[in-house]
């Protein structure tokens, strides 16, 4: 979470030295950094390789430009909460999607490509999400650089609870496996992004709501909106590509099991087709030598 510029110090950082505030950034961005966990590195480096968005090495230059005089104290702070901001709320994000892809993927291998009603949802897609997002955050808490972190039952409790929201509606929304029952892509991608958008906006929303209800933020009906909003979209498109994808490779493992059967089939007639003949030529070999 961003620190105020109200900072351990246990005084105004606005009113500190140049020294003094040049110590307090870093030891501002320091922090932010150490709070990445494998999700919010993975941003951060897709970000450094990209050049897109905010990365830990746009705020260090920020560092340099407030050292320089370029920059003021205020607009460096900013810079760097903004930075953490968007961090934390990809991260988020992240593992909402992949706990919307583990859910459904788990709950078509368990149930079958056929619809599924709230009930399967509940029993099977809820108790998966509750446990794929709870994971998928602990690794996250693990792997960052914050002492004590990892088993946090209050962020485990809140993980568990916005996870089963998302893996009940992910498996509900899912319509991924019509298309590849009806051997159509394109029923698929468009299945898999309706299954993202929805469940998208129901984990953006439930997670922000839970966050709300846990009193980690207070209630804001334009973040709530935006964070529904961009988790719809981003989910969208991923679920359009999940759609495509699960449907490419149904069609893989379905010619590469016609392939093997044909040619199974081949080798079964080849070796009994050759069996006849040896069978046939011995007789008839045994025919010449005995009469």
């Amino acid at each position: 979470m961003a620190t105020s510029i109200s900072s351990s110090y246990g005084y105004d950082a606005s009113k500190l030295s140049k020294t003094q505030q040049s110590s307090f950034l870093n030891e501002k961005l320091s922090q932010v950094k150490d709070e990445q966990g494998c999700l919010g590195n993975i941003w951060n480096g897709i970000k450094e390789v990209t050049n897109l968005g905010q990365s830990a090495s746009d705020c260090e230059s920020m560092l340099e430009k407030f050292n320089s005089g370029e920059v003021s104290f205020e607009e460096a702070v900013k810079y760097i909460d903004d930075f953490d901001n968007k961090q934390e709320n990809m991260s988020g994000l992240l593992s909402n999607v992949l706990t919307g892809i583990g859910a459904i993927t788990t709950t078509i291998l368990t149930v079958g490509t056929g619809p599924i009603g709230w009930g399967v949802a509940l029993l099977k897609g809820a108790p998966i999400g509750a446990a794929l997002k709870t994971g998928i955050n602990l690794l996250d808490r693990i792997t960052n650089n914050i002492e004590g972190d990892e088993f946090d039952v209050k962020e485990m409790a809140k993980d568990a609870i916005s996870g089963a929201m998302t893996g009940a509606t992910s498996a509900v929304s899912s319509g991924v496996g019509a298309g590849i029952k009806a051997g159509r892509a394109a029923v698929s991608v468009l299945n898999g992004a309706k299954c993202g958008v929805i469940c998208g906006a129901a984990s953006g929303a439930g997670s922000y709501m839970t966050d709300v209800a846990f009193g980690d933020k207070d209630f804001n009906s334009g973040e709530l909106i935006l964070n529904t909003a961009t988790s719809a979209f981003v989910s969208g498109t991923v679920g359009a590509v999940v759609g495509g994808g699960m449907y490419g490779m149904a069609n893989i493992a379905g010619n590469v099991g016609k392939e093997v059967t044909k040619s199974t089939t081949r080798a079964i007639i080849a070796d009994s087709t050759s069996s006849t003949t040896r069978k046939f030529l011995g007789q008839a070999e045994k025919n010449v030598l005995f009469t």
